[in-house]
């Protein structure tokens, strides 16, 4: 690929297909009244997205599965390009997914802004750098080797590259209780007034990712928040308890999103 993108052409079929591909990362697709093309896909250059679907078959042969979803990236989407936002951080990577698509919507807008992504994984960065590289996208997406709750020099760091602290920050790391609230730590202090953080798998069935039983991210912030009285904060879905629930959902992710913003 070039690294800059080809003319927009109409969307098609595009993600479509995916409602006939039983796999489990494609159940948004599996829902009733999605029989569409999601803006975060139809905004993309034909070659862009011929670049999307190489991704998915390339996780799908090396088994490497488990990015965040349509109505997530959906609101990711909404905040970047409705707000002009150009300076994103994200706390877990992991294997490129949004990190491409977040790259993608920046190069579109223009204005030379630049995500961060952090993941602690190597292969998963080594991965991820192979398809930002593809995608043309290295000068818009800058992959960090590092724990996400690691140090302050991590965050001295990232201010340094982006000039001042990010305007967005999406957490959607490890679902670990600790790890979490030694980001919330670590982050949150330094975010600037009004800027925001989002945060996947807050809800009570994504409390199960917890490879420690000890509830998660939102237990985490349940116990975060109470101490904090510069932050406002909301959890979408938190009740949802099980996976299958999300067509009765207005925003239709049972694991669940939280949008917490420094006052």
């Amino acid at each position: 690929m070039t690294s800059g993108p080809s003319q927009t052409t109409a969307s098609g079929e595009r993600s479509r297909r995916f409602a006939g591909d039983p796999h489990g990362r494609f159940w948004w697709h599996h829902l009733d009244g999605t029989d569409y093309v999601p803006a975060i896909y139809q905004v993309l250059t034909d070659d862009e997205w011929q670049l999307m679907d190489d991704w998915y078959a390339a996780t799908l042969a090396a088994d490497s599965i488990g990015e965040i979803n349509v109505p997530a990236m959906s609101m990711l989407q909404g905040l970047i390009t409705g707000g002009g936002l150009s300076r994103i951080v994200q706390l877990g990577g992991y294997y490129g997914y949004s990190g491409l698509l977040m790259g993608f919507w920046l190069r579109h807008m223009g204005q030379g802004g630049q995500l961060i992504s952090i993941d602690v994984d190597p292969a998963a960065t080594a991965f991820s750098q192979e398809w930002i590289d593809r995608a043309g996208l290295s000068e818009t997406v800058l992959l960090m080797l590092s724990d996400s709750a690691a140090e302050q020099a991590l965050v001295d760091t990232v201010a340094t590259f982006s000039g001042r602290m990010p305007q967005l920050i999406l957490l959607d790391s490890s679902h670990q209780y600790a790890h979490t609230l030694r980001e919330l730590d670590l982050w949150v202090p330094a975010m600037e007034p009004q800027t925001l953080m989002l945060l996947h798998d807050t809800s009570t069935y994504a409390c199960s990712w917890d490879q420690n039983g000890k509830g998660g991210v939102q237990k985490a912030l349940d116990d975060w928040l109470p101490r904090r009285k510069d932050v406002s904060y909301m959890n979408l879905n938190r009740r949802v308890g099980e996976p299958d629930v999300s067509a009765d959902l207005t925003y239709r992710d049972g694991c669940g999103l939280g949008i917490l913003q420094k006052l």
